[in-house]
């Protein structure tokens, strides 16, 4: 299997909370980094993955969706004064195609990863390197590294770019404002047909508006669900989606783990986690 891989990128010269560009197959890749004062006080720590994709190409989500894919991962076991680094999602777009579906990013992404500092007076010797695909028609593997040092005053600049994405991700997985016209989880109802097929019907909300509403659903483990389907609008502002579940051992499994469903739209998103009925 192909591999695309890029090189290691240091920082690049005038700017000195970004790395430099690196060249993969068909994507580019740098690192982002900054800090911003926390609701304690504390500054929040964090560093961003930009990726740039040329037109057609495509990257994915945590769930890559029904046609499959490769899901971004960290490995920051090489840093020096760090204690861990989480890595955030925002919002992701459905793509179809004679694949399937996919669930993912396409231009451009940049997804943020929280950093917990060791010891916030000294530097941060990271040492980066994230996995994820890259598609047009057959997903390619790449991976990028960088390594750069990240000194306790350089967490006092908050970059545009990575505020723009941190702001963006869905409310209540980073950032805890509450916007009125996020969409909301009004009820979800189980259906269960006579040949044993079994199905949410899950009921959202988008005060903000339906533009670009869609659902994702994964389990409360982690792991993926099937594809949602928007079957009904019970009113203006509310889109009925269908989750099939595909099996009663997922069934089940579900009453363990409960269902995590990301709400998206044109003007805001959101996550939230509820028991299956």
């Amino acid at each position: 299997m192909a591999v695309a891989l890029l090189m290691i990128g240091r920082p690049a010269v005038g700017e000195t909370n970004a790395t430099g560009w690196v060249d993969g197959h068909n994507s580019r890749a740098r690192l982002l980094f900054g800090g911003r004062p926390g609701p304690d006080g504390e500054i929040e720590r964090f560093a961003g993955i930009e990726i740039v994709l040329p037109p057609g190409w495509k990257t994915y989500w945590r769930q890559p969706g029904s046609a499959g894919g490769i899901p971004p991962a960290l490995d920051w076991s090489g840093s020096a004064n760090l204690t861990n680094a989480v890595l955030y999602f925002p919002p992701p777009s459905r793509f179809v195609d004679s694949t399937g579906h996919t669930i993912g990013y396409k231009k451009s992404v940049v997804l943020p990863v929280r950093l917990k500092v060791t010891d916030p007076t000294r530097p941060v010797d990271f040492d980066l390197k994230i996995f994820f695909g890259v598609c047009r028609e057959i997903c390619i593997p790449a991976e990028a590294s960088f390594r750069t040092t990240i000194h306790p005053r350089q967490f006092m600049h908050w970059p545009p770019a990575l505020s723009q994405a941190v702001g963006s991700l869905p409310v209540s997985s980073v950032n805890s404002n509450q916007d009125p016209l996020v969409p909301t989880v009004q009820r979800i109802i189980p259906v269960a047909r006579s040949d044993g097929d079994r199905a949410l019907m899950v009921d959202v909300r988008f005060p903000g508006g339906t533009s670009g509403a869609d659902l994702f659903a994964e389990r409360g483990d982690g792991m993926g669900l099937a594809m949602t389907e928007a079957v009904a609008r019970p009113a203006t502002d509310v889109i009925r989606f269908r989750l099939p579940v595909t099996s009663a051992a997922e069934w089940a499994k579900l009453g363990e783990t409960g269902i995590v469903l990301t709400i998206v739209s044109d003007r805001a998103a959101s996550t939230v986690r509820r028991p299956r009925p």
